[in-house]
């Protein structure tokens, strides 16, 4: 108990604690997330912007080199010397020289033919070409300036070399696309070359190429091309923007290819092509991508922006623009994050402990008094309170002290005399007890009563009809003491299996009232008609045959339940019920007699007097005619027999087959019009197929027989009868409607009683019904009139599709 009272106040003092933390967590909670999910937005937002702005600055600065380059090339284009060089070139003829000049000429460059080196690679043109790439920009020393131009070169307008400051190029290069781009047909036009790998130079370069002009003509004389180290070019401007640990700028062109980076190659082309579509945008911008293109599938901010004019340059020369790219290392861009981060975690965490140390005070100081009072309350559970419980809290739970210290000295006065209540009590119990079983003891059926299949009480009916005594059967299985068949025990077996009448309800539910659908039901009371199933609810036991009826009882006191079980001998009622059937087909019969006689005595004088006109004939013919009419007569005759040799059958050891119920209310059509009055009877059929039944044809024959026969009795042969069949899921309901009178209200009740008519004495034994609805019943079925008084009947029978029980 000690224990109990331990969890309980625990789990009290837990709850209030859960309960201060989730007030005043969650809304922590929340404002810390949504500040942290901001703040990482806008740093987010801010860093961008700033990659962004550096990498359009970059571009900027790009643009500002490339383009002082190409004014610097174009200035060497227009010097004289280079123009007279040119000239002086071309004066010797305006055609072109033969292909195998040209190719003379490559292989004395090729084998380095010491005339032809020193033609290109001296001379005045030569001496301007050295002087601009020596005269680089910021002051770079000698062998950087020599590292940074890799080749340097002026080409005719047939593309073959004229001059150079080295012999790592080649000799002819009209076929190559950047000569042809450059010289344009004559017209001129700058070309910035891509980064690519140059086979001659063995490195990757970036070229500018520029026409030299003919001012006087507007023509192309030549080709002017300076070749750079793209690294060693492109780095004094790029590797000096530098921010943290691994934040740059880098250069790359419209496919992804690293023009310069400081940590990837030059000539290394991107693999994440997403990436590439991003940031090659013609916008300036950044973007939040799922990779950083440096081989890390992180998530990273990039900021990236195109080379304005000399990007636009390239993308008319080359299909392929020059874009910049700032970026950043995820774990060195996102630290200050995750510091944030980690401080708000340190801050939310530091905020739940002083929450739940305030919220654990808070509860002690509660739960404190709360524990007095249950311990007070279990000493008055046992009645070992002797002194008030005293709590001074000055609030409601001092005020429910007092209510239970008054409670209980109100008990305390109510216990005095509760030990004489219970005995009292006890006795009444006991004697309700003993006066159930003298009522159940002088009923004449037996009753059992069942702890689920286990019996625990039968009467002195049992105990007399099946030689039982209490020692032997208390205990006992019910289907043990029971000699019957074995399909008679599994359908009761099932039915004590089968949840009772009486539903679960709770305890403070108010009981129905007696003889409501959901109420009690007298297990002794016959059973609604709707509900009634004899050849289901029978038991041969020995040479009697019991109807049993079981009902279920529920104690609400302690909630337990039992099963009873009334039994009926029914011996007596059905050897009654076979003796009224026998005589109802038995004065069928004689009516059928008399039809017979009626239906053979017109074609028997017919046969007799054909047989007469045969024996005093003596054309042949004619007695041929008159053997053919007795046969005619003599084929009625039997058709006449045939239709009624059914009903003449009795029903001892009578065979059940499957019957179609549209077949035998014709048969019973053709049976009743030979006995009755039906000249001027009107039938109208409405058939629809149903499905056959399991069941003995004269049986249900004569239920029909016997209801149609009342109907044309109520309408004295002389009026309509409407006969309609139909199939449900389960069900066959056939419908035998009259225009008659109609049944008085004050006969309905009676109409299906043995004996019952309004007919004359003689004309009736008023069973016809009675047992019509006791073969019904026999089936499963129901029988039932429907009927407006003046405007005549409606017999309906229900009867199931499946195979019925033997009765």
């Amino acid at each position: 108990m000690e224990d109990s009272v331990t969890r309980l106040r625990w789990g009290l003092k837990g709850r209030l604690v859960l309960l201060t933390l989730v007030v005043g967590a969650v809304p922590l909670l929340l404002g810390i997330g949504m500040a942290y999910f901001v703040g990482t937005r806008e740093l987010e937002t801010v860093i961008g912007s700033s990659f962004a702005g550096l990498a359009t600055e970059t571009a900027r600065k790009l643009d500002l080199v490339f383009g002082d380059e190409l004014t610097r090339l174009n200035r060497i284009a227009a010097d004289p010397v280079l123009i007279e060089a040119l000239e002086r070139g071309s004066s010797g003829g305006g055609n072109p020289p033969p292909r195998d000049l040209l190719d003379e000429g490559e292989r004395q460059w090729e084998a380095q033919d010491p005339l032809l080196v020193w033609s290109v690679t001296t001379g005045p043109v030569v001496d301007v070409l050295k002087r601009l790439a020596e005269s680089e920009t910021d002051q770079s020393p000698p062998r950087a300036q020599q590292a940074v131009t890799r080749a340097f070169f002026l080409t005719d307008a047939r593309g073959r070399l004229v001059a150079s400051i080295n012999h790592d190029v080649r000799y002819a290069h009209a076929d190559e696309a950047w000569w042809q781009r450059t010289y344009d047909g004559g017209r001129g036009k700058v070309g910035p070359g891509d980064a690519s790998f140059d086979r001659q130079l063995g490195t990757y370069t970036v070229a500018l190429a520029v026409p030299v002009m003919d001012a006087r003509r507007g023509r192309a004389m030549g080709v002017l091309r300076r070749v750079f180290d793209a690294k060693s070019y492109l780095d004094p401007s790029l590797a000096p923007i530098r921010f943290g640990k691994t934040g740059h700028v880098m250069l790359i062109d419209g496919d992804g290819t690293v023009m310069s980076c400081p940590i990837l190659p030059t000539g290394t082309r991107l693999a994440d092509r997403d990436l590439v579509r991003l940031v090659t945008s013609p916008q300036a911008g950044w973007v939040k991508a799922p990779s950083d293109g440096h081989g890390s599938q992180t998530m990273s901010i990039i900021g990236f922006s195109p080379v304005p004019d000399t990007g636009r340059v390239a993308q008319r020369a080359t299909g392929r623009g020059w874009y910049t790219f700032a970026w950043q290392s995820s774990n060195e861009l996102f630290a200050p994050t995750r510091h944030l981060s980690a401080w708000f975690a340190a801050f939310g965490l530091v905020a739940i402990g002083l929450l739940g140390a305030l919220a654990y005070a808070a509860a002690s100081r509660i739960v404190t008094p709360i524990r007095r009072l249950r311990e007070g309350a279990v000493l008055i559970g046992r009645n070992e309170l002797t002194q008030p419980i005293v709590v001074r809290t000055g609030d409601e739970i001092e005020q429910l002290a007092d209510e239970i210290n008054r409670m209980h000295a109100r008990l305390q006065h109510a216990f005095s005399g509760l030990s004489h209540t219970v005995e009292e009590k006890t006795e009444e119990v006991r004697s309700l007890r003993q006066y159930n079983e003298k009522i159940l003891d002088s009923m004449p059926n037996p009753v059992v009563i069942l702890d689920r299949d286990r019996v625990e009480y039968v009467n002195q009916a049992a105990k007399r009809a099946f030689r039982w005594n209490d020692e032997a059967v208390r205990g006992s299985r019910l289907l043990e003491l029971l000699r019957t068949d074995e399909v008679s025990s599994d359908r009761l077996r099932s039915e004590l299996r089968t949840p009772g009448t009486l539903p679960d309800r709770p305890a403070d539910a108010a009981a129905p009232a007696p003889g409501s659908p959901d109420g009690p039901r007298d297990p002794l009371s016959p059973r609604p008609a709707a509900a009634a199933d004899p050849a289901q609810r029978e038991l041969r036991i020995g040479s009697a045959i019991y109807r049993y009826d079981v009902f279920h009882i529920q104690i609400p006191s302690t909630g337990t339940k039992r099963i009873g079980l009334v039994l009926r001998d029914m011996t007596g009622e059905r050897r009654l019920q076979e003796q009224l059937i026998q005589a109802e087909k038995l004065e069928g019969l004689g009516v059928l007699t008399s039809g017979i006689g009626h239906e053979l005595n017109n074609p028997l004088f017919g046969i007799l007097g054909l047989g007469e006109a045969i024996r005093d004939e003596s054309d042949a013919a004619r007695m041929r005619e008159h053997a053919g009419a007795i046969i005619e007569r003599a084929q009625h005759m039997a058709g006449i027999i045939r239709d009624f040799a059914g009903s003449a059958h009795p029903e001892v050891g009578e065979s059940r087959s499957e019957v179609d119920v549209n077949e035998r209310l014709d048969h019973a059509l053709k049976v009743v019009g030979l006995t009755s009055g039906v000249a001027r009877l009107t039938v109208r059929k409405h058939y629809h197929p149903v499905p056959r039944i399991l069941a003995a044809p004269d049986e249900i024959g004569q239920v029909f027989v016997s209801v149609i026969t009342n109907a044309i009795q109520a309408m004295k042969g002389r009026g309509t009868i409407d006969l309609t069949t139909e199939a449900s899921a389960e069900t066959i309901t056939i419908s035998i409607r009259d225009s008659g009178p109609g049944v008085p209200n004050a006969y309905l009740s009676k109409i299906f009683d043995p004996f019952f008519t309004t007919k004359a004495p003689g004309q009736g034994t008023g069973l016809g019904l009675t047992i019509a609805r006791r073969l019904v019943m026999k089936y499963g079925g129901e029988i039932r009139v429907e009927t407006v008084e003046g405007a005549g009947a409606t017999f309906i029978l229900t009867l199931t599709s499946s195979a019925a029980h033997p009765g």
